[in-house]
């Protein structure tokens, strides 16, 4: 198997760990308020713009665990781990030039 053919499979096995799915947790009151709090910071300054929603604070904290040196960890487990990982950083941090 050469290189290209290791990026194409990684895109394909990325394509099904990027699906979205709910899951529910339980927490205590202080930390749904704290994450509630980050929702306020970052709504605050940005009246006009896209609204951070209180998913999207639990996400980043979740997935700000995953340090470079777990992704091939990770990615022996569950292969595709690393492209899905960067599909998703390119889609919630690219925003594109406003012109």
């Amino acid at each position: 198997m050469d290189v290209a053919e290791v990026v194409i499979l990684g895109r394909q096995l990325a394509k099904s760990l990027n699906r979205r799915r709910r899951v529910v947790v339980e927490l205590p009151e202080f930390a749904v308020r704290a994450i509630q709090h980050r929702v306020d910071e970052a709504n605050g300054n940005e009246p006009d713009g896209e609204l951070v929603t209180f998913n999207d604070v639990v996400e980043w904290l979740l997935i700000a665990e995953v340090s470079v040196k777990r992704l091939p960890v990770l990615e022996q487990s569950i292969p595709g781990f690393t492209a899905a990982m960067f599909a998703w950083l390119l889609e919630a941090t690219y925003q594109p030039d406003d012109e």
